[in-house]
């Protein structure tokens, strides 16, 4: 047993010697000035070829109708903002709805489903003095009228997936 213990210890302090060398080696390399600027000056003339790489991968990706990263972060950008604008007109909703104090035509297990997702705008809403009251029914009229304007400029997909030329 004590030989598997010394075993374990001679292993451990080889281990810890070669880590400390390796680390030593690599802060000189890190220090040596000459090698960055030769990687630097490589990297600088690889930027072209990946530039090109990447201006192929965008043709090819249209010609074989697959998205590319740029087509995939804009598409979550726009799903944020469009969660956004959903969750702000849930809470116009809810406001109006308790603005006309939950008389609003229709079916009623739409309406009672409004007013459980909307308990925290009902919190927030009670604190509102009279002239608040104005002011956000003023945004809330804005808002609306912005992303109608914003949705009638966006651009119109047939069924294939390719913007129509006719918007």
């Amino acid at each position: 047993m004590a030989e598997k213990s010394n075993f374990y210890k001679g292993l451990k302090l080889l281990g810890t010697q070669k880590e400390q060398q390796l680390n030593n080696k690599i802060q000189n390399l890190l220090n040596n000035r000459e090698l960055i600027e030769r990687v630097s000056d490589n990297a600088q003339m690889q930027v072209p070829r990946i530039n090109s790489l990447q201006e192929a991968s965008e043709r090819m990706s249209i010609i074989m109708n697959y998205p590319t990263k740029k087509d995939v972060a804009s598409l979550a950008k726009l799903v944020i903002q469009l969660e956004e604008k959903i969750d702000g007109l849930e809470e116009l909703v809810s406001i109006l709805v308790e603005n006309r104090g939950g008389n609003v035509g229709g079916n009623s297990s739409i309406r009672n489903k409004g007013n459980a997702n909307s308990s925290r705008s009902i919190k927030k809403k009670s604190r509102l003095a009279p002239n608040q009251m104005e002011g956000s029914k003023k945004r809330i009229s804005d808002f609306i009228n912005n992303s109608l304007l914003l949705s009638s400029q966006l651009p119109e997909f047939n069924s294939v997936g390719q913007e129509n030329s006719n918007g």
